[in-house]
């Protein structure tokens, strides 16, 4: 068996520095896709924003 790595990106929201950080739960696998909708976020939300990378193992038979 083999395993391959898969990189998720989650975009994060708080309204403060003292806030929690916060996600929608949706995940993208690819960065330029959620680049695009923090981005689009940025533009209509006055929160903080900041994009997370999380990897995860898969095995592939």
């Amino acid at each position: 068996m083999k395993i391959i790595d898969i990189e998720v990106y989650i975009v994060g929201y708080c309204k403060t520095d003292n806030d929690e950080w916060e996600t929608s739960g949706k995940t993208y696998g690819n960065l330029i896709d959620a680049q695009a909708v923090m981005n689009k976020l940025s533009k209509e939300t006055k929160q903080q924003l900041k994009l997370f990378k999380f990897g995860r193992a898969v095995p592939v038979e």
